[in-house]
Formats: structure tokens, C-alpha cells, sequence
């Protein structure tokens, strides 16, 4: 997630550098279109939920505070690297 936020602050810096003045109409109307179909904060609302990869860690914390653990694993061949197998 860390290196997702790196690439698009990375990504956010470049686009606010100052462009040559031929160049300039062409972006800002790219710009404009990107706004206009940009998803709302909302939709970005699970990137705030405090993620574990400890599952020791998620399970003292979840009985810390009373609440339900959920466990999401992904994988199966040729993906990652994980032994698991899909459905």
C-alpha cells in the first residue's frame, strides 16, 4: 500500500510540474477530463481501515477492542508465489 501511495504521490508531483507553453492546452484539458472521471474520496474510504499482514498482531488487537478478525488470503498457482490453490 506504501508503494501505491509512493507512486501516486510520485505520479501527482509530476503532473503538477510546469509544463513547456506548447504543451500546455493539450494537458489541461487531459487534466480536466481525468477530474471529471476521478472517483470520489469515498470510494477510497477502505484504504483508511487499519490493515494488518501480522495475523498475530490483527487477532490481539481484534480482541483488544471486542470486534470480529476478518482473514482475507488470496493466491494459487503462479500468483505470488502462495501455495494455495483456487477455488
Amino acid at each position: 500500500m506504501h508503494r501505491i501511495l509512493a507512486v501516486g504521490l510520485g505520479l501527482l508531483v509530476l503532473a503538477a510540474a510546469p509544463m513547456p507553453a506548447q504543451d500546455a492546452p493539450e494537458n489541461a484539458a487531459l487534466v480536466k477530463k481525468a477530474l471529471a472521471i476521478r472517483p470520489p474520496a469515498a470510494d477510497f474510504a477502505w484504504q483508511q481501515i487499519p490493515w494488518h499482514t501480522d495475523g498475530a498482531e490483527a487477532l490481539k488487537e481484534a480482541r483488544a477492542e471486542q470486534r470480529p478478525l476478518l482473514v482475507w488470503l488470496a493466491g494459487g498457482r503462479d500468483r505470488d508465489g502462495s501455495p494455495l490453490e483456487r477455488c
